[in-house]
């Protein structure tokens, strides 16, 4: 991909910056739930034993979810310019 390309339209640009957005999303999910986890280990001493233990468990099932969330509507969007490829013929523009 060049600079050019981002002012034509003769190629599509987002299923390629889907994987970097991908990429940056999990890295930001894992980052906070690691910070959430630790905020719940430290809240055991701080803040009774059950409310760390509840932020430990909910911050475990955020990167859980938050991952598997992400990988789905990165995968559902690059099968909408798949689905769009395949129905347009790739031609980039409708005649």
């Amino acid at each position: 991909m060049e600079f050019g390309d981002l002012f034509s339209f003769d190629k599509k640009i987002a299923p390629a910056i889907i994987k970097p957005i991908y990429w940056i999303g999990m890295l930001v999910i894992v980052l906070g739930g690691i910070i959430f986890f630790f905020s719940g280990f430290f809240g055991l001493f701080t803040q009774g034993f059950f409310q760390g233990l509840w932020t430990m468990i909910t911050s475990i099932l955020f990167v859980i979810f938050g991952v598997l969330g992400l990988r789905i509507s990165a995968e559902i969007c690059l099968a909408v310019f798949e689905i769009h490829d395949k129905t347009i013929g790739g031609s980039g523009s409708q005649t």
